[in-house]
């Protein structure tokens, strides 16, 4: 290596002791619990999740940046990766509301064990993963490059008006969610119908989110402009829908279910190579030159936690669901093990996850497997959700703690702790969402188009899913639009030109008044601030960051005032 090569190891320097301090095992444990609870709402708002890792950061930023003792960049690899967990495992809840959608709902125990048993699968694959795609391979990882950015600008940068403007974001768009009339106070209107050439009896409005003006900064430009093709694909559809779906034509959900799904087969299609490589790199014995000392667990340790996981998975799995200890063992190799591979891998070279489209994959898979009833081939889709939440956002914490020189075992050991009060936050939250809220597939209670995604699947698998009329037809034509869609954005001179294929496919199942929102989003951030007012990025994303946890922290009060009946 030439002596002025540019590497993660030279590029990320670590700033301060690299020491496990107190104050950042605390704080990451609180953050934790924050994220996950604020998540669990907002994945069912919107299909879509920021995990944490940035957030948690510049949270700890925001306490501690007046402290006489500096913040090191230790301190926020170890928050970061603590708020990860929380976050990412928030995105559970989806699995639990399409149990509902489809039959009887699970217990609150039942929803925590299930989080537990699964997270445990997925961290015991955490130690290969790290061992195949960060300690061997040489990925991009852009998600952990972003991550690493935000963490030297917030150390080295150390701008002490970042706070203020987080906090100010977040005392704004908290406000006014608590006040608007989408379970608020119903003081200030949560959306805007627009009434332009008869549009609002198909559904137009422009919904006053602060997570989707928010969201639309971290999501790109592009997706931004794909929420609002989806959002006018539904106005075009409207008029030719079913009577029960001309109003709201997010409802009819089947043609966006189709290109997302045929869309993300496709992008893993397309990127073969990436897939191939992930199978390939499971029997490599080594990489030469390699040399890690920095090792998370012994072999010996290894066994037990491994064993003991495998056990409590299957014990639970069979007393409480009914599952055959077959179809268990392919849950966890397959769901906690190759998919995580396969997503994690496609994660670290390409941005784009697939745990969509590899939850509805292993459902199938479920059912071809004995698991056919809705309640069974669903388990599929929940060992995505819950070791997916752990396995990979954890690698990908991995790759930038690596850089900064923090022991693995530490983000190891820390995510741990987080498990089980995650397990029971998530658990309760969704509770409390499901005495507010109607949880139906044709419901607009909430949006939930990951849910709902999973539960028609469910229910196509099992054979008892009551298709509409034109609904086959639709299914298809998404389909290929999906397929199509993917095969343009793979040539890079297309691609900038073109709405991202992800925005566009949960454009179609979002309400249009959330697609236009994202879209304002990406008007006012992208173009507004950033090219005409020329704000800083990391000033944007603060605000960004801050509108989404508004939002998420609101979800969460807004049942429990209602319970209270102070709403």
């Amino acid at each position: 290596m030439a002596d002025n090569e540019v590497t993660e190891e030279t590029l990320y320097k670590p700033a301060g002791p690299i020491k496990l301090t107190r104050r950042s095992f605390i704080m990451g444990s609180l953050l934790a619990v924050f994220l996950c609870a604020m998540n669990s709402y907002l994945t069912l708002s919107f299909g879509v999740i920021e995990e944490g890792p940035t957030i948690a950061a510049l949270f700890f930023f925001a306490f501690f940046f007046w402290s006489q003792n500096a913040i090191t960049t230790t301190e926020l690899v170890v928050v970061a990766t603590m708020g990860s967990a929380g976050g990412s495992l928030g995105f559970i809840t989806n699995f639990y509301a399409a149990k509902a959608m489809t039959g009887t709902a699970y217990t609150f125990w039942e929803m925590t064990a299930f989080a537990i048993v699964t997270s445990l699968i997925g961290l015991v694959f955490v130690i290969p993963l790290r061992e195949l795609l960060v300690v061997r391979d040489k990925l991009p990882w852009p998600g952990s490059k972003a991550t690493a950015s935000v963490i030297s600008a917030l150390v080295h940068e150390s701008d002490k008006k970042q706070p203020l403007y987080l906090l100010f974001s977040i005392f704004v768009a908290g406000t006014y969610v608590l006040l608007n009339t989408d379970g608020g106070f119903g003081i200030l209107p949560d959306g805007t119908e627009i009434g332009l050439f008869g549009l609002s009896a198909y559904g137009a409005a422009i919904y006053w989110s602060p997570f989707a003006i928010g969201g639309a900064y971290l999501m790109g430009f592009r997706t931004c402009v794909g929420f609002l093709v989806g959002g006018l694909t539904l106005l075009v559809m409207a008029p030719y829908l079913p009577e029960d779906y001309v109003a709201a034509p997010n409802r009819y959900v089947w043609p966006g279910i189709a290109f997302l799904v045929a869309s993300g087969i496709t992008v893993m299609i397309v990127n073969w190579r990436v897939i191939s490589g992930s199978m390939l790199s499971l029997f490599s014995r080594r990489a030469v030159g390699v040399v890690d000392t920095d090792r998370i667990i012994s072999p010996a340790a290894l066994m037990v936690l491994a064993g003991s996981s495998l056990l409590l998975t299957i014990a639970f799995l069979t007393m409480n669901q009914g599952l055959g200890v077959g179809l268990i063992l392919m849950l966890v190799v397959v769901g906690g093990f190759v998919q995580n591979v396969i997503a994690t891998r496609a994660a670290a070279q390409t941005a784009f996850n697939p745990a969509r489209v590899m939850g509805v994959l292993l459902q199938g898979l479920s059912a071809l497997m004995g698991g056919a009833s809705a309640s069974a081939n669903l388990t599929g889709a929940g060992f995505v959700a819950g070791s997916g939440a752990q396995a990979g956002n954890l690698t990908g914490d991995l790759a930038y703690g690596r850089w900064y020189k923090v022991p693995s075992r530490w983000q190891f050991w820390t995510q741990f702790t987080t498990l089980i009060p995650c397990a029971l936050v998530s658990a309760y939250v969704f509770k409390l969402i499901r005495e507010t809220h109607v949880l139906a597939i044709d419901s607009e209670s909430l949006a939930a188009p990951v849910a709902k995604i999973w539960a028609t699947s469910a229910l196509i698998f099992e054979g008892k899913v009551p298709m509409p009329a034109g609904a086959t037809t639709a299914m298809i034509v998404g389909a290929i639009a999906g397929v199509v869609w993917v095969l343009l954005e793979a040539n890079k001179k297309i691609e900038p030109y073109i709405p991202s294929s992800v925005g566009l496919g949960l454009g179609l199942v979002l309400p249009i008044g959330y697609d236009f929102a994202f879209f304002l989003g990406g008007v006012i951030l992208w173009l507004v601030c950033r090219r005409g007012f020329r704000v800083s990025d990391m000033t944007l994303t603060t605000v960004a960051v801050g509108c989404i946890v508004a939002e998420g922290l609101g979800g969460v009060i807004k049942p429990i005032l209602k319970i209270l009946h102070l709403i």
